[in-house]
């Protein structure tokens, strides 16, 4: 039985494996795309956001097997793999394991646990292997195409997403591509086999049905279908993210009411009722998803943090991975606003030049800086117009607001430039995208 930390065997035949998934893939999409195209000129860049998360996939892959050598990547497709092996040999038990959680199993029954017992403990890493072990089966157990897999899985989410804003914004359908394919870190983390890459596109998939539902009034019935299923993703392997990505999405909501309620009159009676309404729904969703969120149970977030932090922190220095600190950290409230301006440096802005020690560190140092001077760009030549101009466009501020409480939570907790560049990807997706619009509103509005 192989350990968590075991390289999986990679052979020529998996990349020839691979290799004809990808043929198989692009022909479809190629025909998908080719239909598509006859209404909609987004699709013109379908193929290239296709080709750009694969080329993530296997470029993370390619890092973990030959550069880094390790990661949790190979923890969760080795536990899935021998859970694969696990269910061929026994379909029913292996079928019942799928329903139940995690709190239900005695992993000393099952073999594949072995040696995991720990690792298999907690919701989120149990959920990933269910998927990952549902993709095994599909891909001869290859690791190269689960990779591939996860990539195309991960790109319709954000397709989906992007697709929804070219809807509201059919001028920027350049730019937006730009902006939510060719950001490289992105594209690199939430394209392998972890966590990250399956809620990215949960993410997506959320914020595509709620556009549908709120701003282009179509596909109703779908788009709630999806957001439930995208959201029991979450809550089962990041329910942190959910207890930021609704409040956002409810004051967006709230702030669509001119296009919902189309009559000022209603409007004017019916508003205070819906933002009560929609904050009382947040509060009660958010109490809700806390009871079974094991670790980040809302009552246990600063003792988690704390542990984050503190983890991350003797796995960078064990492994002689890259630090960094915001000073002395008091978790209560008033010492978590004092660490927000540090928390949204270290999260959309470092690691600096400076500090750069290693290959990876280099690529974010690189979005970094662009992402400084373009920030900076924007602040210098609008200077307070900047705000009202956020203020005053509803989307721009559904994602602010996500990202600057997300990057400040993912800032404060990781004390580790390796985890904080995965942690932050939706946080960095959404500022990306806000930037784009603001500086397109900025030249439309004249201001």
């Amino acid at each position: 039985m192989s350990s968590n930390t075991y390289i999986p065997d990679i052979w020529a035949l998996d990349y020839v494996i691979a290799l004809f998934y990808i043929l198989i893939i692009f022909l479809v999409a190629f025909v998908y795309r080719s239909r598509k195209m006859e209404h909609d000129s987004s699709y013109n860049y379908f193929l290239w956001a296709l080709s750009s998360k694969i080329v993530g996939g296997l470029g993370f892959m390619f890092l973990t097997v030959y550069y880094w050598g390790g990661g949790d990547t190979y923890s969760y497709w080795n536990t899935a793999n021998d859970f694969t092996t696990y269910i061929f040999e026994n379909p029913l038990d292996g079928l019942k394991i799928f329903f139940k959680s995690h709190s239900e199993m005695n992993w000393y029954e099952y073999k594949f646990a072995y040696n995991r017992h720990n690792f298999l403990r907690s919701a989120d890493t149990f959920t990933t292997v269910k998927i990952t072990a549902i993709i095994n089966m599909f891909s001869f157990r290859s690791y190269v195409v689960t990779t591939v897999v996860f990539s195309v899985l991960s790109f319709l989410g954000i397709w989906n997403m992007y697709y929804a804003f070219c809807k509201v914004y059919p001028h920027l359908k350049k730019k937006l591509f730009y902006a939510f394919f060719f950001i490289p870190s992105v594209i690199l983390w939430g394209s392998g086999i972890l966590k990250d890459t399956i809620t990215i596109a949960a993410i997506g998939w959320v914020v595509y049905s709620f556009m549908n539902i709120v701003i282009l009034k179509r596909k109703k019935m779908l788009s709630l279908i999806l957001i439930i299923v995208s959201t029991l993703i979450i809550a089962f392997l990041k329910p942190y993210i959910l207890y930021v990505l609704y409040p956002a999405l409810f004051v967006w909501v709230q702030s669509n009411l001119k296009s919902l309620i189309p009559s000022a009159l209603y409007r004017k009676m019916m508003t205070p009722f819906i933002a009560l309404l929609l904050i009382v729904s947040s509060y009660f969703l958010a109490q809700q998803l806390s009871k079974n969120a094991g670790r980040y149970n809302m009552k246990k977030m600063e003792t988690t943090l704390q542990g984050f932090q503190s983890w991350h922190t003797t796995v960078a220095e064990s492994s002689d991975q890259s630090v960094y600190t915001l000073g002395d950290m008091d978790f209560s409230t008033t010492g978590i606003i004092k660490k927000i301006p540090s928390a949204i440096a270290v999260t959309f802005f470092r690691p600096y030049v400076t500090e750069v020690n290693n290959a990876s560190m280099l690529l974010g140092a690189v979005e970094g800086m662009i992402l400084t001077l373009f920030s900076l760009w924007l602040i210098l030549k609008y200077r307070f117009n900047l705000l009202r101009l956020i203020y005053r466009n509803k989307d721009i501020l559904f994602l602010l607001i996500f990202a600057f409480i997300f990057g400040i939570v993912v800032g404060i907790s990781s004390y580790n430039f390796g985890a904080l560049s995965r942690y932050k990807l939706p946080a960095q997706l959404f500022f990306v995208i806000a930037l784009v619009l603001i500086n397109d509103r900025t030249k439309r509005l004249n201001i």
